[in-house]
């Protein structure tokens, strides 16, 4: 009877740290847990970006990565890369000149993913809205392909802006879609990506010379094509 217990109580404390080990996860907060040793110090798995079928996430520096980057004037080492989980693979880069890190200001990363993670939404968000939105599309495994869908979006409101002669929202962009609710991109299971939201070169309404538009565009993902799209200058 005493062995039985002995052997109870090892077991117990076994799943007990087998649970704290996955904790973090589990918890929905980012951790390193389950990245082999070459990403492990300087990655994160960000959380809320796991496919429904735990086989995909996307993982981002830590701060101390970014800083050791920006300390050796190597600001392009700062990446976000898009991975398989089980086995550990990457699978791509999200191309971008605003990468996500940990702490990031004003930063966060999330993502909407269809039911069968065939498909995913991938947003950067910066102060007042996105400053990427990608789609991923996923195949036996692989990263099938990448649109940057919010440059996407843009080029079809660009002919407007220019038109209108407006101050651009700043030296980075012309202007931004959305605010920090987010900015109306949304997937439709794994064949459409709906887009509803507003465009704007001044969200504080401050400026007397300023374009707002109200986009509304559907995306195909088979065709990689708008199939839809109505502007309304507003």
């Amino acid at each position: 009877m005493k062995l039985f217990f002995a052997f109870a109580m090892i077991i117990g404390c076994g799943l007990s740290t087998l649970a704290a080990d996955e904790e973090p996860q589990a918890a929905g907060e980012d951790s390193s847990t389950g990245l082999p040793d070459a990403y492990a110090k300087n990655y994160l798995i960000a959380a809320n970006t796991i496919s429904p079928d735990k086989k995909f996430a996307v993982i981002y520096p830590t701060l101390e990565a970014e800083e050791a980057a920006n300390n050796a004037n190597h600001p392009d080492r700062i990446k976000d890369y898009v991975v398989a989980l089980q086995p550990f693979t990457q699978l791509g880069e999200l191309q971008t000149k605003y990468p996500y890190f940990q702490n990031q200001n004003h930063g966060r990363i999330s993502a909407e993913w269809s039911d069968d993670s065939s498909v995913a939404l991938i947003t950067l968000h910066g102060k007042w809205g996105p400053h990427e939105v990608f789609l991923l599309e996923f195949h036996d495994g692989k990263l099938a392909r990448t649109t940057n869908i919010l440059a996407k979006a843009h080029d079809l409101l660009l002919p407007s802006y220019r038109k209108s002669k407006a101050n651009p929202y700043n030296d980075n962009f012309d202007f931004i879609f959305g605010g920090e609710d987010g900015p109306g991109f949304k997937p439709d299971g794994a064949n459409r990506v709906i887009i509803d939201g507003d465009a704007t070169t001044d969200p504080k309404g401050l400026s007397d010379h300023r374009w707002s538009a109200q986009l509304k565009a559907v995306w195909n993902i088979a065709l990689a094509k708008f199939t839809e799209q109505k502007i309304t200058p507003e």
